[in-house]
């Protein structure tokens, strides 16, 4: 594997940190201290290889993502489901937070993410005995083979949750990751998501490349945002229905100036069935 954009590395280790800083729920043999652990030592480091301080922004864009994931768990596990699979997991804690009996969770992201995360994981002295971990490079990778591979079940009803994650891929990928998951996917399945979504009519092309060179100095860690219009046609075309498409659930991202006109990029939380 080629070596990761260090803006990402920094923004997947912001992203543990920041949900230190609120506070969350947990079930009754979950473990309410699960993120602060996973983190423990961790520093974020930016481009240069120095620690980056936690900054508002990043703040500003969990306060309402973190509690409305959390909160898809819990109702999914409220509703007898039994299997979770978190997609480019990171170092996420719900598998750990949300622990509850007769429940697997699934965690897929890159290979040296998986390996300190089972490195941090076998530091703590929580049950992991219902998590497991797959390396999987979602750009490429097949998640219809790796999931059944690990122990998966798609008989079963399960929760998808592709957080903060499709905004990193290329439009391709995420299209063809939605459709695979969309194979493993029993009837009563759910899939949440967080889309990055432009104005209509503006051109996705220009304004990632606006972004790349305006926020990131030609380094960007961006590719997928689109209309909600075309995200609705992607997951339609992949196999899944969003739940009440004219509700919009959203926060504002960040905004560029593409072709004289400012263009507001929101993060909007999806959530489908196939």
């Amino acid at each position: 594997m080629n070596q990761e954009n260090p803006t990402l590395t920094m923004i997947r280790e912001f992203v543990a940190l920041g949900r230190v800083e609120f506070d969350r729920p947990f079930t009754r043999d979950g473990y309410d201290s699960a993120q602060w652990k996973l983190t423990e030592g961790m520093t974020a480091p930016g481009p240069d290889g120095k620690p980056t301080e936690m900054n508002e922004l990043l703040l500003r864009l969990l306060e309402p993502r973190a509690p409305y994931f959390d909160r898809l768990v819990l109702d999914a596990l409220a509703s007898g489901i039994t299997q979770v699979v978190n997609l480019g997991a990171g170092y996420d804690d719900r598998s750990l937070r949300f622990r509850s009996p007769g429940v697997r969770f699934f965690e897929l992201d890159l290979p040296h993410v998986i390996a300190d995360k089972k490195r941090r994981l076998a530091a703590t002295d929580f049950d992991t005995s219902a998590i497991t971990l797959i390396e999987a490079d979602l750009q490429t990778d097949s998640v219809g083979e790796l999931l059944p591979a690990a122990g998966f079940d798609p008989g079963e009803p399960s929760l998808f949750l592709l957080e903060h994650v499709a905004l990193f891929l290329e439009s391709g990928a995420v299209s063809s990751l939605l459709a695979s998951l969309a194979g493993q996917a029993a009837s009563g399945s759910t899939l949440a998501l967080t889309a990055e979504v432009h104005p209509q009519g503006t051109d996705s092309a220009a304004l990632l490349a606006t972004a790349d060179e305006t926020l990131f100095g030609g380094t960007s860690p961006l590719h997928t945002i689109m209309s909600r219009d075309t995200w609705m046609d992607v997951l339609k075309s992949a196999g899944w229905e969003v739940r009440d498409p004219t509700h919009v659930t959203a926060v504002d991202h960040f905004e560029v100036l593409v072709g004289g006109e400012t263009a507001q990029v929101q993060t909007q939380f999806l959530t489908a069935t196939a």
